[in-house]
């Protein structure tokens, strides 16, 4: 149980560090497998996995753990099935050969067994459990939507598992924004026509997040080529989305098909139905805390199912060490107190700094390089934008600069927004993951 508590506390702060995309492809799906003195040992799905993680993120995973542990001194990623591991990657056999979970892009942790179903998401875990006795017969295209935090992501994944498990059928499930950066290299390199081909072999399509295809009209066209031909062969494609398709504002021949089939929302649990969930992530960590202290998370974190396993995972590392209640309530309290403040003007200049990998000083300063600009013109547009500050105060807090250079950089970035796909991802990332807007 420690050891699983200590690597959901390290993703919780990697979660902030990562981009949105890297971080749904490859940290979700690596586990911890041992956690020594000096050493935890990770497994990974696959060996690019393993050497994308090497190469691009080791560094930031160790710093993690250590700011959790300061005995750790390494970490090991290893592939998921060369330790015989629980959630070792199988296999199934097809006419035309083998389908390698693997290729899913799903993870194994992800079951309706470990998924609450209650009032607040009937509907959508009813419809769920349908389309894995029957797929592409009745709920096709299946699209369910809600705010973040709600479990979509689970309820999607769970459904993948369950229909590959048990119908032995050729499952992808992936994020729009990954699809999206798929379709856009295959423009790129006029190979749009293999592309569609691919994701017309699989028997189940899982999208996640659609709402990413807005302003993506060429992006939209390829997909609206691959959903005609799935549901053609009555294949079942499976959509989510923070909105209703009818809020999205993309092609209306893609938003009518999205609303031809069944539409399901989550919405806000209730006291007793976050309680339930509590107690459903406590045993499923095989670990133990107070009813106390379940009950103070439950009252006071009202909408988002990901800040109630968060407050949990928090909850049981810092009541190992304290053992006291009360303690541990506070610590709780003032941690995701803080967490709902929006960031100061310094937070905003920090992070971004860090996510260009760059320092504070370098924004501040008058340098023109063109990767020290492009921050600063980010810097600008999101102390306007969500901080809601004027153009001389922006001007004061990046180094006296004037006012109207100030604005002229967020035109900069408004325009890059609506132009460049890849920058308005960027522009994304920062905002989700970085500064909690």
């Amino acid at each position: 149980m420690q050891e699983k508590t200590f690597w959901q506390n390290v993703l919780l702060v990697l979660q902030k560090k990562i981009p949105k995309p890297s971080f749904d492809t490859f940290f979700r799906k690596i586990e911890i497998l041992e956690k020594n003195p000096k050493e935890i040992i990770l497994t990974c799905p696959s060996i690019f996995a393993k050497e994308f993680l090497e190469k691009k993120f080791k560094k930031e995973i160790l710093e993690t753990t250590k700011q959790i542990d300061p005995k750790i001194e390494k970490i090991k990623l290893i592939i998921s099935s060369s330790k015989n591991h629980k959630n070792q990657f199988f296999k199934r056999s097809f006419n035309n050969g083998i389908f390698s979970f693997s290729k899913s892009g799903l993870s194994p942790k992800y079951s309706f067994s470990n998924f609450v179903i209650s009032s607040f998401n009937l509907l959508a875990g009813n419809c769920a459990k349908g389309i894995v006795e029957n797929p592409g017969k009745f709920y096709n295209p299946f699209f369910v939507y809600s705010p973040v935090g709600l479990g979509k992501t689970h309820l999607l994944q769970a459904i993948g598992n369950e229909i590959f498990r048990k119908k032995t059928k050729k499952v992808k499930y992936i994020s729009c924004p990954e699809l999206t950066n798929e379709i856009v290299s295959s423009l790129r390199q006029k190979n749009t026509e293999e592309v569609a081909k691919e994701y017309k072999n699989f028997e189940i399509l899982i999208v996640d997040d659609v709402e990413y295809l807005e302003g993506k009209e060429k992006t939209q066209d390829v997909f609206f080529q691959i959903f005609e031909s799935l549901v053609h062969y009555q294949k079942q494609i499976v959509l989510s989305s923070d909105r209703p398709p009818k809020a999205l504002e993309i092609e209306k021949r893609l938003k009518s098909r999205f609303e031809g089939g069944m539409i399901a929302d989550i919405s806000f649990p209730s006291y007793e139905e976050r309680l339930a969930i509590l107690e459903k992530k406590l045993e499923e960590k095989e670990g133990t805390l107070p009813y106390e202290i379940l009950e103070f998370i439950a009252k006071n974190i009202k909408k988002n199912i990901r800040e109630l396993e968060g407050a949990l995972n928090f909850a049981l590392v810092f009541f190992l060490q304290e053992k006291s209640i009360e303690k541990t309530k506070k610590k709780v309290k003032d941690h995701f107190e803080k967490k709902e403040k929006k960031p100061s003007v310094e937070e905003v200049i920090k992070k971004i700094a860090q996510f260009y990998k760059l320092q504070k000083e370098d924004i501040l300063s008058s340098s023109r390089k063109k990767e020290i600009s492009q921050a600063r013109q980010v810097v600008a547009f999101f102390l306007r934008k969500k901080l809601n500050l004027s153009l001389p105060a922006i001007g004061i807090k990046l180094g006296n600069k004037d006012h109207t250079s100030i604005g002229y950089a967020i035109k900069k970035v408004e325009e890059k927004i609506e132009k460049d796909v890849n920058f308005q991802k960027e522009i994304e990332e920062i905002k989700k993951d970085f500064l909690d807007f």
